[in-house]
């Protein structure tokens, strides 16, 4: 498989953190979101500003795949 682009990885990191944010956050959660960041070479920050700038695009994508 190809090495999915930039733009993949941080709405891959955007989704995960949002449906983590919904379910309510554990340590649990937050060592998985953790190790993915690393994983996909982001940063928190990273997603934080893909988020507010692609939020509605995600919360779309959640609710089509039922995470939300």
């Amino acid at each position: 498989m190809a090495p999915k682009s930039r733009q993949e990885r941080l709405f891959g990191a955007a989704c995960l953190k949002k449906t983590l944010a919904e379910n309510g956050s554990s340590e649990s959660a937050n060592s998985i979101y953790q190790g993915a960041l690393t994983d996909l070479g982001l940063t928190d920050e990273e997603v934080d500003v893909y988020l507010r700038e692609h939020e509605q695009q995600v919360e779309a994508a959640l609710v089509r795949g039922g995470a939300i």
